[in-house]
């Protein structure tokens, strides 16, 4: 009785499983491996129908030894050589998984040269539209004679230019934010130094920047990236981390560009803050768009550390420009 059940759940068992594999076959795209593993489980549906068969009607129903024989033969060969070609299945998967990789990294560089785009837009907009105005009416409350004015009129005068000193030099701070002048016309070194001179939230933290980079200049999106990236550190550090000192080294060397950036701050837990501000995945996604590694490493009370590296030979980074 025992081994009646237990043929009756393995029949079951196997048939299911037939089943399956069949309904997956389209999945696999009709691949032999998985064809001939179907091949084989339908074979030991047979097989264990048959012995079932034996079992409850042994006397009236009486399978010949060579099924068994033979059934065991496929099922075996079958099972062999699918092994052997299953490795075609997980090389198809890496393909589709290298693709989709390919196909998201291309969707980001094409949101991130949209981004930029719009950015520049922006920034031009606001520095030759609305700039010029400013100017003039700048140059037009100076050309009133404040000798013919009394003291009221003076002090709204002066307020009135004030007013727009300060709007003319916000201005241009939000364009160069949108996109900075000095990036775009003399470089990724000029772009990063004069980033951190204008910053204007650094007060008591001093930050030590080197850089052996002079006139040299790259592809468009390795400069851009690394240095809304750079940006993004120094911000979070100057902002967040509490820390007195940053160390930012930012260099090419044999075909590399890299960044080292520290400071030394409260530190946080990496896996926390994945989500915070710009995101410490969505820096990882942006250099790795360009073929970059970043590895980003904190404790807490133990500052942070940033390693980039950028192979400009398998970026093809370099630029004439």
């Amino acid at each position: 009785m025992v081994l009646k059940i237990l043929l009756v759940i393995s029949v079951i068992l196997q048939l299911v499983a037939a089943i399956i594999s069949v309904r997956l076959m389209t999945r696999t795209k009709y691949n032999l491996s998985w064809i001939l593993f179907t091949v084989a489980l339908t074979a030991m549906v047979a097989t264990r129908a048959a012995e079932f068969a034996e079992v409850v009607w042994d006397k009236v129903f009486n399978v010949p030894q060579y099924f068994f024989v033979w059934m065991g033969v496929l099922t075996s060969l079958c099972f062999a050589v699918g092994i052997f070609l299953v490795r075609k299945i997980f090389n198809w998967i890496d393909r589709i998984n290298h693709q989709q990789r390919l196909t998201e990294k291309r969707i980001l560089n094409t949101v991130l040269r949209t981004e930029e785009k719009e950015r520049l837009r922006f920034s031009k907009e606001l520095h030759d539209g609305l700039g010029p105005l400013l100017s003039s009416a700048r140059m037009s409350l100076s050309a009133l004679d404040k000798t013919a004015m009394g003291n009221a009129n003076r002090e709204l005068l002066d307020n009135t230019n004030y007013v727009i000193e300060e709007a003319i030099r916000s201005l241009r701070e939000i364009s160069n934010n949108l996109s900075p002048h000095i990036l775009n016309d003399f470089g990724l070194g000029r772009g990063v130094g004069n980033f951190i001179n204008k910053l204007p939230s650094k007060g008591s933290c001093s930050i030590d920047f080197e850089t052996n980079l002079k006139n040299e200049r790259f592809d468009t999106d390795v400069e851009v990236i690394l240095y809304r990236v750079i940006c993004e550190l120094l911000n979070n550090s100057v902002k967040h981390s509490g820390g007195s000192r940053i160390k930012l080294s930012l260099w090419q060397k044999e075909g590399i560009l890299g960044v080292d950036y520290s400071d030394n701050g409260r530190g946080f837990n990496p896996s926390a803050m994945m989500d915070v501000g710009m995101g410490l995945s969505n820096i990882s996604s942006r250099i790795s768009s360009i073929k970059g590694t970043c590895d980003i490493t904190s404790e807490q009370g133990g500052g942070m550390k940033a390693q980039i590296r950028i192979n400009l030979n398998e970026k093809d980074g370099r630029s004439e420009k």
